[in-house]
């Protein structure tokens, strides 16, 4: 696997949301379009969030229906950037803590699928008194207008301070750079990531790249 800093990566998910059908980014339409079935299935575990299967003439994503449908749409775009980005035939991914370097691109990339900076920046400006006066109700919002989760706006502020403060210094948006710094900096060299590290990471999602 190749290393990816932000930057990198998200150029690759803009290549992504560029193949997905107009408007706002949906992870069944761009399944459908792929040719991927997508199947919700009760698994015995609570912990397995979705399955990417890949074969040579036919893919199938299969989601948690213990997870509810925001968290179905991050993990359904989640495996979207293991098909588009990593080797591997079949994928299995927990919500648990352990994340590695792969599981760090596609957590991040599902993010920037879902809530991209170039959308979530001023949209997070426009409502930012609201954080400071009444956090709960802020994030309702966001979590409204992305159709994503409270936690996951959340989190996503947390990865986008970088990006966040280049804008409050008057960067255009246009101009951002995407920063990971401490992406860089929490990754060990056998590319595992460090406990602070695996304690933000989006969605804590891990999966097991199983070859048949």
């Amino acid at each position: 696997m190749n290393f990816l800093n932000k930057a990198e990566l998200y150029r690759k998910i803009e290549l992504i949301r560029q193949s997905a059908p107009a408007g706002r980014f949906d992870p069944y339409a761009l399944a459908r379009t792929l040719g991927i079935e997508i199947e919700v299935y009760a698994f015995d575990s609570a912990r397995l969030a979705g399955v990417l299967m890949r074969g040579e003439h036919k893919s199938l994503i299969v989601l948690s229906a213990n997870r509810p449908p925001e968290g179905r749409r991050f993990a359904a775009s989640h495996e979207l950037v293991h098909y588009f980005l990593h080797e591997g035939d079949n994928f299995l991914c927990t919500g648990d803590d352990e994340v590695s370097a792969i599981e760090w691109q596609a957590n991040e990339g599902a993010a920037e699928l879902l809530m991209p900076y170039k959308e979530f920046i001023p949209f997070y400006e426009n409502i930012r008194s609201l954080f400071f006066t009444d956090r709960e109700r802020a994030l309702r919002r966001a979590a409204e207008h992305f159709d994503v989760s409270a936690g996951m706006i959340n989190t996503r502020l947390q990865s986008l301070s970088p990006e966040i403060a280049q804008y409050e210094r008057g960067t255009p948006l246009d101009k951002i750079v995407p920063t990971s710094a401490r992406r860089a900096a929490a990754f060990r060299p056998d590319g595992s990531a460090s406990a602070a590290f695996a304690a933000d990471a989006m969605h804590r999602f891990r999966c097991i790249d199983v070859f048949e």
